[in-house]
């Protein structure tokens, strides 16, 4: 994106990418223990992230809080929902809708091609960093790590579905746009082999949404257990490279046009992937969308589109965030006059 509200965290990763060590450049004997403050073997500083630095990085997003509409938070601890802490508590359980979304990062095994664990810590610990910080900025909150991947809850009891399944979105759409584009532009430069990402999100309603206590002591954590849930991560496996999968409770819960959602087709098999999960013998079936991300930013009211088909913010617009926060689906209408609007 023309003026990368990552800028600060492409940034950080060319330096790494330049400067950190390179495969095989350390011999043996030479793999001693590093501490934060160490001096690495080959008399580098270590430079795994501490908090000022992924302060200042978060800091440096400040452009998505026009989108997003609202203070941002910083600094919560995963599995940390605020609106269930009760739960570990009292070890009760209790019914609350949520939004889940499973983001993985794929292909980051392929540094190691080229780099030390060192370096290929810093570069995957900043653009997981870029995840985290946009849920953040969209109030997510972040559920659980999973290798590259992480599990994130958007909405609780002070948001509506609708104004969950918004942000989920937007933090889908820019972070995706950040690894399809600028991080791929940035590992070209480097010849690096390309990093990408598959995202899934699906809701499901309070009654379906189950809030309790996994673990137990200080080895627990208050997590969901939920069909729409897991689905998020089953969504994921089915993305494509770089793509968005929902569940067919984002759609109706979206406020979006139906354009933006479209089946998922097999090449392979000559046929369509429509269904993410049935149950027959009950009559139920569940849709899996691809969510079209690149068209959905594109109309955004505050990203504007050069001649190269780049995407930039434009603070000279005069739309406020009181225009997009919560209202999808009124700006596509008024902005896309080609589009239909989704009907419930």
């Amino acid at each position: 994106m023309a003026n990368s509200p990552y800028q600060q965290y492409l940034e950080s990763i060319r330096s790494e990418l330049a400067n950190g060590t390179k495969r095989g450049e350390l011999k043996k004997g030479q793999y001693n223990a590093f501490d934060g403050n160490a001096i690495g073997s080959m008399g580098r500083p270590v430079n795994l992230m501490d908090r000022s630095k992924d302060e200042m990085l978060f800091k440096s997003l400040h452009q998505l809080s026009s989108i997003a509409g609202k203070n941002t938070k910083y600094g919560e601890r995963p599995g940390a929902h605020p609106d269930f802490q009760h739960i570990k508590l009292d070890n009760a359980v209790e019914y609350h809708y949520i939004t889940s979304m499973f983001i993985d990062i794929k292909n980051s095994t392929g540094l190691f091609k080229k780099y030390e664990p060192l370096a290929v810590a810093n570069v995957t610990m900043t653009i997981q960093r870029a995840a985290i910080h946009t849920c953040w900025y969209f109030d997510g909150f972040i559920q659980r790590f999973n290798g590259d991947g992480l599990m994130v809850y958007f909405g609780g009891k002070n948001a509506t579905i609708a104004t969950s399944v918004t942000n989920a979105i937007n933090a889908a759409s820019f972070f995706t746009y950040f690894v399809k584009n600028d991080l791929k532009n940035l590992f070209f430069e480097q010849g690096v082999e390309n990093i990408y990402t598959r995202i899934g999100i699906d809701t499901g309603e309070d009654s379906t949404v189950l809030w309790h206590l996994a673990g137990m002591g200080d080895c627990s954590e208050v997590t969901t257990c939920s069909l729409h849930t897991s689905l998020a991560s089953k969504l994921q496996g089915n993305a494509v490279s770089n793509g968005i999968m929902v569940g067919d409770n984002i759609k109706n819960n979206s406020g979006c046009v139906n354009e933006l959602f479209s089946i998922k087709w097999n090449e392979k098999e000559k046929k369509e992937e429509r269904y993410i999960y049935q149950i027959p013998e009950e009559n139920f079936i569940y849709t899996q969308w691809q969510f079209d991300w690149e068209r959905y930013l594109k109309k955004h009211p505050l990203v504007k589109e050069k001649e190269d088909g780049s995407l930039y913010f434009d603070s000279t617009t005069g739309v406020g965030p009181s225009v997009i926060s919560n209202r999808n689906k009124e700006f596509l209408q008024e902005q896309v006059n080609d589009y239909r609007p989704y009907k419930a």
